[in-house]
């Protein structure tokens, strides 16, 4: 299976207050929806996982493409309902701050929100780690937008 985690970005702002919203629809049937919740609710982990692409896109293109965004931490995490395959879900996310501790590393944190029928669902704040991958173009990899 190939998990791609976001489905469209509806709007990224890099500019201060730099946001950004997107959709993803979890297809029915998929292997995910065997697990112990059943085939009609999306895991948690995935949830946590469509916050973290989210966040991480929106650093990504905050930091012009140049640097790979890399989860660290979960500093806060909460699930509010759930969400069932099929239905497509809103996730948002802001950046909160980037802090640059040394010339090869950029810390960032973002905010953000999981919203299925207007209902929220999830939130988290997230700490990345943004680092350089030689002899790579990351730029390449930014063509979702």
């Amino acid at each position: 299976m190939r998990y791609r985690f976001i489905d469209e970005v509806i709007t990224l702002e890099t500019d201060a207050p730099a946001r950004i919203e997107v959709r993803k629809t979890f297809a029915a049937g998929d292997d995910a929806f065997s697990g112990p919740l059943g085939p009609d609710r999306v895991p948690n982990s995935l949830l946590l996982e469509l916050l973290a692409m989210t966040g991480g896109h929106l650093v990504f293109h905050c930091l012009d493409r140049g640097r790979l965004p890399l989860l660290v931490k979960v500093q806060e995490c909460r699930f509010e309902g759930g969400a069932r395959p099929a239905v497509p879900l809103h996730a948002r996310a802001s950046l909160n701050g980037l802090d640059h501790p040394s010339a090869a590393t950029v810390v960032a944190e973002t905010s953000g929100e999981v919203h299925a029928d207007g209902a929220l669902i999830a939130a988290a704040r997230l700490l990345f780690v943004c680092v350089s991958v030689p002899d790579v173009n990351l730029a390449a990899f930014g063509a979702l937008r």
